[in-house]
């Protein structure tokens, strides 16, 4: 399938990310073989009736709603070049009063990401409050999984706008967008039910993962003790898949995670749009 075709698809479920995270709910291998060979050493254990997919959702919910750094290995992750995404989030305290911009946006906490492609890509989106930034090259020759790429650029503080190309970003935000995927198929119909395994990685500990189904298209979302995704990946059932694999995780994060890459120097910039 292409990056067009993956698009496509994704667009009707794209979300329109509200900055309180656990609110809003909240890559991708060529191959279910090389996704394998990518992932932590794994051996499975049925869980049986042990646990349930409410379970996993409302421990995901609880991880994906505290401050941390994480960092994953994507690969065809969406219209996002193959690379590294670190990940960097400090939510408001419960009870923040959310200030509401021009647009009609309302949100608290920080959130970041900066995105580095196999390929020379940068992708940086940070979203403090109601405002967002970014930064981004883009390729001189070829395309963003073949080209080369010129200067980096940051753009200043602008309102956040609730619509699809904001959403595009978003979904930079791997734990939110994962939570996202997991509760959507929960609630699609399936003749095949979901199952839950125990797993032993050799980083991690141990990890409960959670395969659902939905018509051709299966999605396996692993989780820790304390239910940060440890890895995910999405089969369509027709050679395209999409996989996310964590690295690392800390819960430190810092005022750099925050900051542009660069002085800014433009207006507003849509990197993955």
């Amino acid at each position: 399938m292409s990056a067009d075709a993956s698009l496509t698809r994704m667009k009707g479920k794209l979300p329109v990310f509200a900055v309180t995270i656990v609110a809003v709910v909240a890559t991708a291998m060529g191959g279910a073989a090389t996704a394998a060979s990518r992932e932590p050493k794994l051996t499975p254990r049925d869980m049986g009736t042990e646990t349930t997919t409410a379970n996993v959702i409302n421990s995901i919910k609880r991880a994906t709603g505290t401050r941390f750094v994480a960092t994953y290995r994507l690969h065809g992750y969406l219209y996002f070049p193959n690379g590294t995404i670190v990940i960097a989030q400090i939510p408001s305290p419960p009870g923040t009063k959310a200030t509401t911009n021009v647009d009609g946006y309302s949100g608290t906490g920080r959130y970041a990401y900066v995105l580095r492609g196999l390929t020379g890509k940068i992708i940086q989106w940070i979203k403090i409050g109601t405002n967002v930034s970014a930064c981004a090259n883009v390729p001189v020759t070829g395309n963003y999984q073949t080209g080369t790429f010129g200067k980096l650029r940051c753009s200043r503080p602008s309102p956040y706008i609730p619509s699809n190309g904001f959403a595009q970003q978003d979904v930079g935000f791997v734990p939110a967008y994962v939570l996202q995927q997991v509760t959507e198929f929960d609630g699609f119909p399936s003749q095949k039910r979901a199952v839950i395994t125990t797993r032993s990685s050799r980083r991690f500990g141990p990890v409960r993962c959670l395969v659902q189904y939905s018509g051709p298209t299966t999605q396996t979302t692993c989780i820790d003790r304390a239910g940060f995704i440890v890895s995910w990946l999405d089969q369509s059932g027709t050679g395209y898949s999409s996989s996310a694999t964590l690295t690392s995780i800390n819960h430190r994060p810092v005022a750099a995670d925050f900051t542009t890459l660069l002085r800014p120097t433009t207006s507003l910039i849509l990197p993955a749009a």
